[in-house]
């Protein structure tokens, strides 16, 4: 018999548009379910006059009705800089975005009925806390610790962005995987683990809501190496929608007069429309979108077949071609040295994704894994891994060896990268050091910039001895970290015995949030849970509540009830579910003691209602 640990550790598959979360369990992984039997979340949030919104119930009630004050894709724009938001965010998606003065993206939302900025960590730790509490809920145990998957092509303000919200919705993020790695260990455990021998060679395609990843991995004698990552940040699921949602307005356009561009209510439903058709054509050949008062009273209704849709997205499909070529080119392999090709993620079921592949490789693709499991299957692996004090081996992996996906240089004054310190696809955690010799300064500063990305990241290095006679020697060690996330170290080799070495203090600036915002977002959290409680507190003594009135509505209807006592009744009944809806925000103790009321009106059928 297995012996329940004192405490799970968590995988997170923080996705585009849905997220999931799985629990090593009884020697096998777990992919748990929600409160509407889903293992899979809506990335949403909603707020409204009485409270916010987290998941599924986001999808069904609020997306459409409520788009000003609705947070999906949240991931799309976490971690980038107020000045990289791409082009069509603004018309795609509904909400308000704001600059806070630091270059970063504030999210704008009535709450309430009050005007309230969040950080986007801040969104992102509410889903983040959404798939804990699905967790605890399954394990009956409060759980703190979690591996969370991110795309292998994030950049280091993205991955810094996603550990904050995970110690925002407080958790210990004991790891940020790569997605196309979780991905090879839930195939080494579900395909090999156990079975066939001899070094094997995959390519993970991992196309998702909002990010393509491409990794060639080797898998030999239960270690698991990434050769090389390539992928587009700018390229999923969601790319698909916005092209025909361009294509749909259009089209509206033409036939009614009417431009819908700037009524995001419209769009919102256009958008839930166009996602639908696009699920359809994964499966037929066409489809009709058809929407009922669009724009006004303007009906809607246009068919569209799977060919159109491939020709709206050749541009797609070639640039998904475009990352494999660069990831074997940088592997240094053909084509030809690839064992199987994995498909991973929901828009990798778009059968001409599959068809380009195909052809590309010339042969069969591997479609045997959940393509919607798969990352967080491995992620609740890596989990269990980490927060054990057994080793890899029980698991039958024996080593892990990850790359980083960008080159780390130092940029100089003319924003020309002149030194590369650590080159792409560099084993994570391996150290590289440089000597720098500043003459009589006590702190400078290091540019480092991420080949392929606009992001920066500079380092202050102060707290050093400034030494008038000779140049200080500081050796400064540049190490990423298991996340993907690059550290500095420094060290002060001019002092004697290096006296000076604890004084010596470096602070990080990538736009990420400090240590103490940090802090009052956790504290702001603990409040809009503690208010999300009270909400579903509320709710439930006012669905109490309705119930009593409507056991008035059927006594009345009884046949024993009098004529003057059945309109008595119908009336305070409706007395009462009017008072329901326009006192949503009722104190509980308030409306307990008016279902007392009610209930004492039933069963004297004296009493009048207040």
């Amino acid at each position: 018999m297995n012996k329940e640990p004192k405490e799970y550790a968590i995988g997170i598959d923080f996705g585009t548009t849905y997220s999931s979360v799985a629990v090593w369990q009884r020697n096998c992984v777990k992919i748990i379910e929600n409160e509407y039997g889903s293992r899979l979340t809506c990335s949403a949030v909603a707020f409204t006059d009485t409270g916010r919104l987290i998941g599924d119930t986001v999808h069904k009630e609020q997306v459409t009705t409520n788009p000003e004050n609705t947070i999906p894709n949240i991931k799309l724009l976490i971690g980038r800089c107020y000045n990289q938001s791409f082009p069509n965010d603004s018309k795609l998606l509904p909400f308000k975005i704001q600059c806070d003065g630091k270059n970063r993206s504030m999210i704008s939302v009535e709450y309430k009925n009050e005007k309230k900025l969040f950080a986007r960590e801040e969104i992102a730790a509410m889903i983040l806390s959404k798939m804990k509490e699905i967790a605890e809920a399954h394990l009956g145990k409060v759980v703190t610790k979690a591996v969370i998957s991110v795309p292998s092509c994030f950049s280091d303000s993205q991955r810094q962005a996603i550990k904050d919200a995970g110690v925002i919705a407080g958790l210990n993020v004991l790891q940020l995987l790569n997605e196309p790695t979780a991905a090879a260990i839930a195939y080494f455990r579900q395909k090999i683990s156990g079975g066939s021998s001899g070094e094997k060679t995959l390519l993970i395609f991992d196309l998702g809501g909002g990010n393509l990843d491409v990794s060639i991995l080797t898998i030999n004698e239960g270690i698991i190496r990434v050769r090389a990552v390539s992928g587009d940040t700018n390229l999923g699921g969601e790319d698909f929608d916005n092209n025909m949602v361009d294509y749909f307005i259009k089209k509206f356009k033409e036939e009614k007069k009417k431009d819908i561009n700037n009524k995001p209510r419209s769009l919102r439903r256009l958008r839930a429309a166009c996602e639908k058709a696009k699920r359809v054509l994964s499966t037929n050949a066409q489809t009709v979108v058809e929407i009922d008062a669009l724009d006004e009273d303007t009906d809607f209704r246009c068919a569209i077949t799977r060919e159109a849709f491939e020709d709206l997205n050749k541009s797609i499909f070639d640039r998904s071609i475009s990352c494999v070529e660069r990831c074997l080119e940088d592997a240094k392999m053909n084509r030809s040295y690839i064992d199987e090709v994995v498909l991973v993620g929901g828009s990798t079921r778009i059968p001409k994704i599959q068809e380009v592949l195909r052809e590309f490789f010339n042969k069969e693709l591997c479609k045997s894994m959940n393509a919607d499991e798969a990352v967080v299957y491995g992620a609740a692996v890596q989990a269990a891994i980490l927060s054990s004090n057994e080793n890899y081996e029980k698991f039958n992996i024996s080593e892990l060896r990850d790359v980083t996906s960008h080159s780390f240089g130092l940029e100089t004054n003319n924003k020309a990268i002149t030194n590369i310190v650590i080159p792409k696809h560099t084993p994570i955690q391996e150290k590289k050091k440089l000597h720098f010799a500043p003459y009589n300064l006590s702190s400078f500063f290091l540019q480092v910039q991420e080949r392929g990305l606009s992001s920066m990241i500079v380092f202050n290095i102060s707290g050093i001895t400034p030494n008038t006679k000779v140049n200080s020697d500081i050796i400064v060690t540049f190490e990423v970290d298991e996340s993907g996330i690059l550290n500095l170290t420094a060290k002060d080799v001019s002092t004697s015995a290096g006296e000076n070495n604890e004084k010596i203090l470096i602070r990080k600036e990538n736009g990420s949030l400090s240590g103490e915002e940090i802090e009052k977002m956790k504290e702001a959290a603990d409040c809009y849970k503690q208010d999300d409680e009270e909400n579903k507190a509320r709710a439930a003594v006012l669905n109490s509540l309705e119930t009593v009135a409507y056991k008035m509505k059927n006594i009345a209807r009884g046949p024993s009830v009098s004529a003057s006592h059945k309109k008595s009744l119908e009336e305070e009944a409706e007395k009462v579910l009017t008072w329901i809806e326009t006192n949503q925000n009722a104190e509980i103790d308030e409306i307990n003691a008016f279902k007392k009321h009610c209930e004492t009106i039933i069963s004297n059928e004296k009493l009048p209602l207040v």
